[in-house]
């Protein structure tokens, strides 16, 4: 199937290279929503920030809220219980926030996008489960407003599109943008660990039919096309990679000034995960409707997204790399060039440094990066946008002194 986005490239109402907009906030108050495993890594940056004069840590488990804001030791840092579906709840939680970051289910992103729009907040949110053009439409109102909403600012997306803007800026011309996922973490106690919201992780793996970008037009595939070995750099190394649905394929053309003519997502899968994935899928484990089982109703897709550990408990007990690297093919001075850029960090490295895996600390640093320099009035550009709008050198900096090494390479 291909959707035509033609005329979506140079004339695209949303491209937004430049620095117009908001000026900064004197004291910056920021709401985070979600304090799981990724939630945890976004409080704890913001908890140390002196940019930061108030941090609220909102969550339906308000337990868990507060035991992260005890952990945390900051008088700046509340606890709240919030239901981030609830429209009305958002309003009252949001008075006087400077930026929401949404670490939630992606399923809530509109409703406290738009709340957040109502409340004149900066919002964040670190990926997505719908056509990024129902949260797009709204770029009009947002820069009425004089305020900016980031869609996925994490690892992948985030950190991936960044990448994508860099090295696009080192080319005249870019053709092919090849974004590869090497996740390798393994383990000790359970068969398929799911480093971030195994809802979302299934869903993308299952249920969503890739999409890779072609020549003007959107083109889905089957789950699990598009197999390659892909050489990952050391001490990585070579990898099977996979056609998976990602919210960079969807965005890159709309965004990228340089005519890119292909885009595609390709994640890391082994044998043995690929066979795990597809019996749960043949299975019927997502099933949403609910069937009666000894006089009870449940629904399959429950009863298994139970069966996984959060992530957070999965710190500690995970080794193998996290990886996210961006290859991108084009020309300068009228010849061929491949630039590489990635990053990659060890689960027990990361573990022993931050109590985290790589993937949490890699995906909660973006956005709590990105939350202070929206406050701060680094990030001008009002409306909706995608992390490849923002420009690269404001993270770089900050990345390397929070332990993400950037690396690139050229051909």
């Amino acid at each position: 199937m291909a959707i035509d986005v033609r005329g979506l490239g140079r004339n695209n109402p949303y491209k937004l290279w430049k620095d117009i907009g908001r000026h900064g906030c004197e004291s910056l108050n920021i709401l985070l929503l979600g304090v799981g495993a990724i939630g945890r890594t976004i409080a704890t940056h913001l908890s140390k920030s002196v940019e930061v004069s108030g941090l609220t840590l909102g969550d339906i488990y308000v337990d868990k809220a507060k035991e992260l804001a005890d952990g945390l030791g900051s008088g700046k840092v509340s606890a709240l219980k919030v239901d981030a579906g609830s429209y009305k709840a958002l309003l009252k939680v949001l008075k006087g926030i400077d930026v929401v970051i949404n670490a939630t289910s992606p399923k809530y992103n509109l409703t406290i996008m738009k709340a957040a729009l109502e409340s004149q907040a900066h919002y964040i949110d670190l990926a997505s489960d719908i056509d990024l053009k129902e949260q797009l439409v709204l770029n009009d109102s947002w820069k009425e407003r004089g305020l900016t909403a980031i869609l996925g600012l994490g690892e992948d997306p985030g950190l991936s599109n960044i990448f994508a803007r860099h090295a696009a800026e080192k080319l005249d011309k870019v053709e092919r943008i090849r974004i590869r996922d090497g996740e390798t973490a393994v383990s000790r106690d359970f068969a398929l660990p799911i480093l971030f919201s195994p809802e979302v992780f299934l869903e993308e793996a299952l249920l969503e039919e890739p999409i890779i970008y072609r020549n003007g037009s959107f083109r889905k595939l089957e789950p699990f096309a598009g197999k390659e070995i892909y050489r990952f750099p050391d001490p990585i190394g070579p990898l099977a990679v996979y056609n998976v649905s990602h919210e960079e394929v969807k965005s890159l053309p709309l965004f990228m000034n340089k005519s890119v003519k292909y885009v595609d997502f390709k994640l890391a899968f082994s044998p043995e995960i690929i066979h795990m994935l597809k019996t749960v899928k043949m299975l019927g484990l997502m099933n949403r409707e609910p069937m009666e089982v000894k006089g009870l109703r449940i629904t399959p897709r429950d009863v298994l997204l139970a069966l996984f550990p959060r992530p957070e408990e999965l710190a500690g007990n995970i080794d193998g790399y996290a990886c996210i690297l961006v290859d991108v093919e084009g020309k300068k001075a009228g010849k061929k060039r491949r630039h590489l850029i990635y990053t990659a960090m060890s689960h027990q490295e990361a573990y022993e440094k931050y109590g985290v895996t790589a993937t949490s600390y890699l995906t909660g640093t973006p956005p709590a990066i990105g939350a202070v320099l929206l406050g701060q009035g680094e990030i001008r550009s009002p409306g909706v946008i995608s992390p490849e709008c923002l420009d690269p050198e404001l993270f770089w900096t900050t990345l390397a002194q929070r332990g993400i090494t950037i690396r690139e390479m050229t051909m």
